[in-house]
């Protein structure tokens, strides 16, 4: 005689209640399509501990009604799980409070589901938990069980599962293929600088050859001290030019008094007097920038002697430097290069479906 809660459970195993979901993930991301079973036979029977500082505690005690099985199936690199310490991305750091993962983030989950998850973290991420990661059918995979309050926030947990590995698996892709772009990028800026190097070097040697053939020094140092002297050449003639230019506006200011009708006439002797110190200083004056021009144009020589004499001189640790980049670079591109197809094979396949337990809990406190 079959008992009505067999025929039940029969009923819920030809439906199958299959149905496909999309996940809608964060902007930009292809939706993954998951299709659900329910099984028949439930996980458990589960004794909750009455000992709080038991490590399944957190979740046993809200006695979660649903679990949602996923099978690690390689290639797993991605799949978030406790032994692989993975999970708090998914599900949030459990020693970070208020700090929700990528599930309560995105997940779509319920309220319910996400206090659920804030309070239990730390049990889906204990290395040995095995309430989290076991084998639901002997004959079947290792799987992760992801606990939910009801029976939809379970296929969302699931949805949410594969979303993230599969973003976390493409972030890595992206930033791989960046990275080559990268090495790339800087192989090419690093071999045209090298090339500019090379052309600014030569060019500087020969008109170092002609600019010798000008100028009275040989060496850096006594280009240095040229400029040296110069400068105060330079800030001398400035300050002759300021006094100069001081007398010859008083010397205008005493002239052009004279032909103001209310002013009291200057003897002949002052006006010719005051003439001719306004020729004296005027040709003090074209005498003074006379010398600035020329400590001006000799400064820009010294200097132009010293920028070639740098140039030729530090073209060749630069270029060592360059090729030390150069060479990071390249290591950088074939190892990018050499790493990129076997961190494709890594993305996680998504199943034909996902199969989601009834959980069975009993009242009698745990053994151990």
């Amino acid at each position: 005689m079959i008992s009505p809660r067999m025929n039940r459970r029969t009923t819920i195993l030809l439906l199958a209640l299959i149905c496909s979901t999309a996940w809608a993930g964060e902007p930009n991301e292809i939706p993954i399509h998951l299709s659900f079973e329910i099984s028949p036979t439930p996980l458990g029977s589960f004794a909750s501990p009455t000992d709080t500082r038991s490590v399944v505690y957190p979740v046993a005690s809200r006695r979660p009604p649903f679990a949602a099985a996923i099978a690690l199936v390689p290639p797993i690199e991605w799949l978030p799980s406790p032994a692989r310490r993975t999970m708090s991305g998914f599900l949030g750091d459990d020693r970070l409070r208020g700090v929700g993962g990528y599930a309560e983030r995105q997940g779509g989950l319920s309220e319910q589901q996400k206090a659920f998850l804030e309070e239990t973290k730390s049990v889906f991420n204990y290395l040995t938990s095995n309430l989290v990661q076991r084998r639901p059918d002997p004959n079947g995979p290792e799987c992760v069980l992801l606990y939910a309050m009801t029976l939809e926030d379970a296929k969302k947990m699931a949805q949410a599962y594969f979303q993230y590995a599969t973003h976390e698996f493409r972030m890595r892709v992206v930033q791989a293929e960046s990275a080559i772009r990268g090495a790339t990028e800087s192989i090419e800026s690093t071999q045209k600088r090298m090339s500019e190097i090379e052309k600014l070097s030569e060019t500087a040697r020969k008109s170092l050859e002609e600019f010798q053939k000008t100028v009275p020094y040989r060496t850096e140092s006594e280009a240095h001290a040229a400029i040296g002297e110069l400068d105060r050449m330079l800030n001398a003639a400035q300050v002759e030019i300021a006094g100069i230019a001081a007398k010859t506006t008083a010397i205008q200011k005493y002239q052009g008094e004279r032909l103001r009708k209310d002013h009291r006439p200057l003897p002949s002797e002052a006006v010719a007097r005051l003439d001719m110190m306004f020729i004296e200083e005027s040709i003090a004056l074209r005498g003074a920038e006379a010398r600035r021009q020329m400590a001006t144009q000799l400064r820009e020589e010294a200097n132009r002697f010293v920028d070639l004499k740098s140039t030729i001189a530090n073209a060749p640790g630069e270029k060592a430097t360059l090729a030390q980049t150069l060479h990071r670079a390249q290591q950088s591109l074939a190892g990018g290069q050499g790493n990129l197809p076997a961190l494709k094979q890594e993305e996680p396949k998504i199943p034909n479906k996902v199969v989601i337990y009834p959980v069975k809990w009993v009242d009698e406190p745990a053994q151990n």
